[in-house]
């Protein structure tokens, strides 16, 4: 039989659709054509297809096509002579023998040959077999796996293979035999022999395991025409069955993989390499497995195959987990009496830690904004207006800092007390903040505001509620030995207050006031506003806060609500200011809208935010779970709104400054006398 003979009756004898069906799903497309998502390159909607008829293939979007060996050839990487051989092998074909290389009939013989040799081996050596019994494998492992052991001796596989009519070019040629200076000698010597096999079962290579310390620990065979380690997985024939369930378990080692096939995990593969290679996981995927778990091994070098396997492309097919071992290795496992509970427990918690992981991606996914918000970063946000004229001082004005310790209104010992970003304010300055909260207090409660006392903590689920969690965890300090973490604001919590609830569409809108201390990490904010009062760790705020049905019409209204009450506070304290539209990449990811008020700060000559006023439409309610029964009995997620009322000691900064006075004291607006009982702030002595 001539070479073009031979590729007739490989094509004949092999079916064109049930090839490609092991790396593609194909579904009918009439007239005996199949056709499926191209193996070739990333697409939604199939436009590749199979003509068993013709036994061709051709696909629309990347143009890959041709016959049966151009679609092995290039979907195993292969050449032709290469693809050519291994169809012939699977459909029994013998190809003409080129110029005395070996073919790959050959080759597999040899290399059964030498499997037979060393399980002979092992049988006649009980150091090798106590090795492996030490290890903790059942001799019914060892003969499933077809373990052996290659004899210490140089050339008793060279004998053994020319004694059966091999040539020592032939067993250089199948991997098992090394020269050096004309000298053929055995590859593997002193070692536990694994055999490396195909996905039809069929041994392509071996590797050798030294019995001790001294030496390279593992030796592999070289890549041989059959073998290619990036394209095989170890006791993947073994696990076959198992993985059609559509879970595999991925090891990096051999012995790591028989353990746990004896501890009752069938579904496990090894890797030959580090990490998972695309051709391993396309081979994974002919099995249709769908969840992939990585139980590499608990050291650095282990992690490092962990990440290198989860930035596949072909990644992207499979749910990944990553396996955190409660030993070494999984071979350590074997050895512990509770060693198969234990590694159950370890894929459970890996299932955990994914769905955690994904829940936290989720929560992250951003609300889109609403049309008329500025498109870009901060610098495109937009100014709406300004109010006021900032002041033109007949003098030259101090800063906030300045006039703090000009009149004695700041403790500069409670740094050492408490560390930096933080402040203390005396005389008549530590009034004017209580009154301004007072004053705030009362303005919410005349516009139809609920007011609240708040607790300055709440758990970790009222965070995620409102977005803070996971997007700003690094802004958040927990409570050591709680459950409980430091609000930076009294939304959380109000956000929380009807968590788990259905109000009654009458109910709505509920619209309170809540006061609470108010804590930041300020991480990232490293040498920003390191002086005075606009950024500091300790703070007090009454929020404005409004759950709303769920129309946009509502939300609209409490919007305007929210924002002309910040505007009517700051009109009563006297201050100039302007609101600005926030863009869509300056607003944080719940945002449907969101505008600030900032005011005029006159050392800086520039405005300073005071205010954030937010809609969030039903992105914190989903997460929170508020919810309200509408005019037709049917649950619905309501709208939440927030927006500051007041917040200090930021606002004293504004009122300092735009209020001084030439001998440094400091008026005090109209609206907050009732409150201070005085006109002036006076020096503290």
């Amino acid at each position: 039989m001539d070479s073009l003979q031979a590729i007739e009756a490989i094509k004949r004898r092999l079916s064109l659709k049930e090839v490609v069906s092991r790396y593609v799903a194909l579904k009918p497309a009439g007239r005996g054509r199949w056709k499926g998502l191209c193996p070739f390159h990333q697409e939604k909607t199939p436009s590749f297809y199979v003509d068993e008829e013709k036994g061709l293939f051709h696909c629309f979007g990347c143009k890959a096509g041709g016959d049966l060996i151009a679609f092995v050839e290039r979907m195993e990487g292969l050449d032709f002579q290469a693809a050519l051989e291994r169809l012939a092998e699977e459909a029994g074909v013998e190809l003409p023998r080129r110029g005395g290389v070996p073919n790959r009939r050959e080759l597999y013989e040899v290399l059964r040959l030498a499997q037979a040799y060393f399980q002979e081996g092992l049988a006649a050596h009980p150091e090798a077999r106590a090795y492996l019994e030490g290890r903790g494998l059942t001799p019914e492992s060892v003969a499933r796996f077809g373990l052996g052991y290659a004899p210490p001796r140089g050339e008793g596989l060279l004998a053994h293979l020319a004694r059966q009519g091999v040539s020592p070019e032939e067993g250089l040629k199948a991997g098992v035999l090394a020269e050096k200076d004309g000298r053929y000698y055995d590859r593997f010597r002193g070692r536990i022999t694994f055999p490396i096999k195909d996905h039809l079962g069929r041994i392509v290579a071996f590797t050798g395991r030294a019995l001790g310390e001294e030496g390279p620990k593992y030796l592999n065979s070289p890549e041989t025409p059959l073998f290619r380690k990036r394209e095989v997985l170890f006791a993947f024939p073994e696990a076959k069955a198992k993985l059609r369930e559509g879970r595999a378990i991925v090891v990096e080692g051999l012995f790591d993989a028989i353990a746990l096939h004896q501890m009752g995990f069938p579904e496990t593969v090894a890797v030959l390499g580090s990490g998972l290679s695309e051709e391993q996981a396309r081979l994974l995927r002919t099995q249709e497995v769908r969840e992939v778990y990585l139980a590499f091994d608990a050291d650095e070098a282990g992690q490092k195959a962990t990440l290198q396997s989860l930035d596949l492309e072909t990644a992207r097919k499979f749910l990944f987990y990553a396996v955190r071992l409660p030993a070494k290795d999984p071979g350590e496992l074997l050895l512990h009496p509770e060693g198969p509970a234990l590694f159950q427990k370890a894929l459970e918690e890996a299932l955990r830690e994914r769905e955690d992981r994904l829940q936290d991606l989720l929560l992250q996914v951003p609300l889109p904004p609403w049309p008329g918000a500025p498109v870009g970063d901060e610098s495109q946000n937009r100014e709406i207006k300004r109010v006021g004229a900032p002041p033109n001082f007949p003098f030259p004005p101090l800063d906030h800092v300045a006039l703090l310790e000009k009149n004695g209104w700041w403790e500069p010992r409670i740094s050492q007390v408490s560390g930096s970003r933080t402040y203390a304010l005396r005389g008549d300055l530590a009034r004017y903040e209580m009154a301004l909260l007072h004053f705030a207090l009362d303005f919410m409660a005349q516009k139809g505001f609920i007011p609240l006392t708040l607790p300055a903590y709440a758990r970790e689920a009222a965070f995620v509620g409102t977005g803070h969690f996971p997007a700003y965890r690094d802004q958040v300090w927990p409570i050591a030995g709680t459950d409980l973490y430091l609000t930076g604001t009294a939304e959380v919590v109000l956000n929380a207050l009807h968590s788990g609830e259905i109000l009654k569409r009458e109910e709505l809108p509920k619209r309170y006031a809540g006061y609470a201390p108010a804590f930041r990490s300020e991480a990232g904010s490293f040498g920003k506003d390191v002086r005075g009062l606009l950024r500091v760790h300790q703070f007090h705020k009454v929020e404005q806060y409004v759950l709303t049905e769920a129309s946009l019409e509502a939300s609209d209204r409490a919007f305007e609500e929210l924002l002309k009450n910040a505007e009517e506070i700051l009109g009563l304290l006297e201050l100039p200011y302007r609101l600005v539209e926030v863009s869509t990449g300056d607003m944080g990811p719940g945002k449907w809208r969101q505008v600030d008020l900032e005011v005029y700060l006159p050392s800086e000559g520039r405005y300073r935010e005071t205010h954030s006023c937010s809609a969030l439409l039903d992105w914190q309610a989903r997460r929170a779970g508020l919810r309200y029964r509408d005019e037709e009995g049917r649950v619905r997620y309501a709208y939440t709104l927030n927006n500051t009322a007041l917040a200090t000691p930021r606002i004293l900064a504004m009122l300092l400054e735009n209020h001084q006075m030439e001998d440094g004291r400091v008026r005090v607006p109209g609206a907050l006398v009732p409150y201070l009982g005085k006109e002036v702030l006076e020096p503290c002595g």
